[in-house]
């Protein structure tokens, strides 16, 4: 009877297995190239989504602060005085503020006579400007009888994300005009 394991017999078997080993590497590493160059396209589709979303939710967020904050001080407001760019008002302790577009910022005019910016700040969407731009040709504050009609393009200036703010306010504490 033979030799169990005749000479030699181990070499050949460990070649024979260090080929099955490397081949068995070489489909790993292709597979992990396939994957890989399938999903970074995926990654950097969902990096430039996420920025997106991003800025539409700031935006969203300063639309509702705007429309808000107009609404409110409009509503309640006494003596309205409407310009393309401005509108003005007093207070009902009788100090006189408003409301300017200047420099594509929508700036709030403060009881002492000094203007400070709502919009446009570099904090609304990780340092990007936000612009406050005309909508549709018309002005930025109109009257309409006792209507105060609000129109402009909140837009995100890299990107070129928009959003439309327009609403009209009838201010409560004015008499028939």
């Amino acid at each position: 009877m033979g030799s169990v394991f005749p000479a030699g017999s181990w070499r050949r078997k460990r070649t024979e297995k260090n080929g099955w080993i490397l081949l068995d590497v070489l489909l790993a590493l292709s597979l992990s190239a396939l994957t890989l160059t399938a999903l970074l396209p995926l990654a950097g589709q969902t990096a430039r989504l996420d920025r997106r979303c991003q800025i539409e939710e700031a935006l969203l967020r300063q639309h509702v602060n705007v429309e808000e904050t107009l609404f409110q001080a409009l509503r309640y407001g006494q003596e309205v005085e409407v310009a393309p760019a401005e509108v003005r008002f007093h207070t009902s302790q009788g100090t006189a503020r408003g409301f300017a577009v200047r420099h594509q910022s929508l700036y709030v005019r403060l009881s002492d006579g000094r203007y400070q910016p709502l919009t446009g700040g570099g904090s609304t969407v990780k340092g990007r400007f936000l612009a406050i731009l005309p909508l549709d040709g018309q002005p930025f504050f109109s009257r309409t009888g006792r209507a105060v009609q609000v129109a402009f393009l909140l837009k995100e200036k890299r990107s070129g994300l928009s959003r439309p703010v327009q609403f009209a306010v009838w201010p409560l504490n004015e008499g028939e005009l």
